[in-house]
């Protein structure tokens, strides 16, 4: 489908045994890129399930398709996180070509109606999935510019950010602000050039 022999993917929110982010994950490791990947934490929290270890179990399906990654451990919510997530990538793969923004906030106590939401669960969900797009984007995209040879942003959003949802508002909202954060990094990206 695709040849991405050489180039280096990061995809956050990708420790998840039947999450998107490991199918992304696996998938640009069978068109031949190497892939970092990225969660809040390197293994599930819950010790009954199966076999799943989380980001060791992705690095290693992915290792098994002949490719090289890494695991990275890190909060898409801090910027000092991020600009170790991203350092890490390059130094362990080299570079990074491709940034994924799949990590998203979980569903919670977020979804209610907007007159019983609360405050720190709305701030939970944004802190996540447009924070963390902001800041993951922003340090890739610096990265990339310093590469010299450009690179591809992918923010994940949802029909949800494209209409709203009864007792989903934090949740609509972060995503309707993700397609307008990516509108924007689209139109700003290719006037900046490395300096």
């Amino acid at each position: 489908m695709y040849e991405l022999e050489g180039k280096v993917a990061l995809v956050t929110g990708a420790g998840g045994e039947h999450g998107i982010g490991r199918e992304i994950a696996t998938r640009f490791a069978q068109e031949g890129a190497d892939v970092a990947v990225n969660d809040l934490t390197m293994r599930p929290h819950d010790e009954n399930r199966s076999a799943w270890a989380g980001l060791p179990s992705v690095v290693q399906e992915i290792e098994q398709l002949g490719r090289s990654s890494t695991a990275i451990q890190a909060n898409v919510t801090n910027s000092e996180s991020v600009g170790r997530l991203v350092a890490e990538t390059v130094k362990n793969l080299g570079r990074i070509d491709i940034l994924v923004n799949n990590a998203g906030a979980l569903a919670g106590a977020d979804r209610h109606p907007v007159v019983d939401l609360d405050e720190a669960q709305w701030d939970r969900v944004h802190a996540v999935n447009v924070k963390g797009t902001f800041l993951c984007a922003q340090a890739a995209a610096r990265k990339m510019i310093a590469q010299g040879d450009g690179g591809r942003i992918i923010n994940m959003s949802s029909i949800a950010g494209k209409q709203g949802v009864a007792r989903f508002a934090a949740y609509c909202a972060s995503k309707f602000a993700v397609i307008g954060f990516t509108q924007s990094l689209a139109l700003d990206l290719p006037n900046i050039r490395s300096t």
